[in-house]
């Protein structure tokens, strides 16, 4: 691999950051079934009428549910706390992960989240490993939540990239996409003028494969040492 000067990282979660560990659900809950028992429970209410109170707060298709709890009444602390727990029975932050974070923030190149969930979901995932709390995490610069640009199709608008281009002023030619879906990782980012993508396969049995413009890797540490230092 050619060594890569890289100013941005943009990274998905599901299934790069995590591991599925061969299961087919996130959660025993969605978070909005999670918030919808905190509801019944804090204002005694059926699920009708709190699922009815969340939508009086807003449209959970454009904002994130934790932008609701202070609304509705709900700790935020707790509630993150429950997600996080739902979590640890079915995902996973693999050691590559945690060595390509480490490694990135050494060489000063800024890793941001570029993923269908939230700010706060990123973080309840991430706590799985201890590496994050309700607060942030020190080794993620931004967030770029499907709902950033408030369309409703998120990560999967063809215009996603795009506007984190357009608005954070990231420089095509210096930023890579990491992602595990080629669909809504690599075809896009590169359709929006992003020079680097990756895409992640643990399972592939080589190293690096190089394919329809992108680098297929299967293991995250493999990018981490193809990066030079931030000039």
């Amino acid at each position: 691999m050619r060594t890569m000067r890289i100013k941005v990282i943009l990274m998905d979660v599901d299934g790069t950051m995590t591991n599925l560990g061969g299961k087919n659900r996130l959660m025993d809950q969605s978070p909005l079934e999670h918030l919808v028992q905190f509801v019944i429970i804090r204002h005694g209410v059926s699920a009708e009428e709190a699922m009815r109170k969340i939508l009086d707060c807003g449209n959970p298709d454009l904002i994130c549910l934790s932008e609701l709890l202070p609304k509705l009444d709900i700790d935020e602390e707790t509630y993150f706390q429950a997600l996080k727990k739902d979590l640890a029975e079915h995902i996973s932050i693999p050691d590559d992960t945690l060595a390509f974070l480490r490694a990135m923030k050494e060489k000063g190149i800024p890793v941001c989240a570029a993923t269908t969930n939230s700010r706060f979901m990123v973080l309840a995932k991430l706590a799985v490993r201890g590496i994050a709390d309700r607060n942030g995490c020190e080794y993620l610069s931004g967030f770029h939540s499907g709902n950033e640009f408030q369309d409703p199709r998120g990560k999967f608008s063809g215009n996603y990239f795009p506007n984190i281009l357009k608005y954070h002023g990231y420089p095509p030619d210096r930023t890579i996409m990491i992602g595990d879906e080629p669909e809504y990782d690599l075809y896009p980012a590169l359709k929006a003028g992003i020079r680097h993508a990756a895409i992640l396969r643990r399972d592939q049995k080589e190293s690096l494969l190089l394919h329809d413009g992108g680098m297929f890797v299967n293991s995250l540490e493999v990018l981490a040492d193809g990066m030079e230092k931030a000039d």
